[in-house]
């Protein structure tokens, strides 16, 4: 009977046969920060590990304190706002060395590259739904902006002229549904909010004795909720497959066996490829 812990790597990893694999032999700063070289597949699973967490950390943790914050009768607000704008900067950072471990994880099973970029399509559909929010955000605050300021100039004629607006609106909407009526359709609804105190806030009314908050902030607090929520749905099915495919080229959930042994013991570091 042969004792297998005379011919084992690590005693506490008995299943490693390639001495590349050795958690001692990873070099961090290489495996997550170049992306033209190799990592085994341990040092990508350890690599990937760590982004994940930083990733759920961001996600429950600021969430989780708030929560708590609130449940005890304090102010959690600014707390979740951290999360709010920590969330996505994490996920960029983490998403952007995720593809420097991809990249390296499949040049090591001499596989494509190229592969490394479907961890960055969240990254890319989410800043894409970021700009477009934006800018229509920025729009949105401008309008707010220049109707406060015509109600600080003249609030009698502001309100004067919202007056009329409204019972034109209203005078619209009456004729709509007493052309409806005449047609036998069903008559439109008026949007909820409507001819109260105009446009610019939810349901329709805006506060303008309020100040406005700074235009960045505005736009932020609702432009990156939408990216933070593609971004977090993406991810997941990306992360099954980068366990189930990506960490386990080139074997595919087979085991090194012997030809991978001998390969180790005579020096030769080339991946094995059934």
């Amino acid at each position: 009977m042969s004792d297998s812990s005379t011919t084992a790597l690590d005693r506490k990893r008995p299943w490693l046969t390639d001495e590349r694999e050795l958690p001692a032999n990873m070099n961090w700063l290489q495996t997550l920060f170049n992306p033209t070289g190799t990592s085994p597949r341990l040092h990508f699973t350890r690599a990937w590990t760590l982004l994940f967490m930083l990733q759920l950390l961001v996600i429950i943790l600021p969430w989780s304190i708030a929560l708590i914050f609130n449940s005890a009768g304090g102010d959690g607000q600014p707390i979740g706002e951290f999360g709010l704008f920590a969330t996505p900067v994490v996920f960029i950072v983490t998403t952007l060395i995720s593809y420097v471990i991809h990249s390296r994880r499949l040049l090591d099973a001499g596989k494509t590259p190229l592969l490394a970029i479907i961890p960055l399509i969240p990254l890319i559909i989410g800043l894409a739904v970021f700009m477009m929010t934006a800018q229509g955000q920025s729009a949105q605050y401008d309008k707010r902006f220049e109707m406060r300021q015509d109600y600080l100039a003249d609030p009698d004629g502001f309100r004067a002229k919202q007056r009329e607006e409204r019972e034109k609106a209203k005078a619209e909407a009456e004729k709509k549904a007493a052309e409806a009526e005449a047609n036998g359709e069903a008559a439109p609804s008026q949007p909820q909010g409507q001819g109260r105190r105009g446009p610019g806030g939810p349901g329709g009314m805006m506060n303008f004795e309020q100040p406005l908050p700074p235009k960045a902030e505005f736009v932020l607090k609702n432009a990156l909720p939408p990216m933070q929520m593609i971004m977090i749905l993406l991810s997941a099915p990306i992360a099954i497959w980068s366990l189930m495919w990506v960490a386990r080229a080139p074997y595919f959930g087979r085991y090194p066996g012997e030809k991978e042994a001998v390969q180790a013991e005579s020096g030769d570091r080339r991946p094995y490829e059934a």
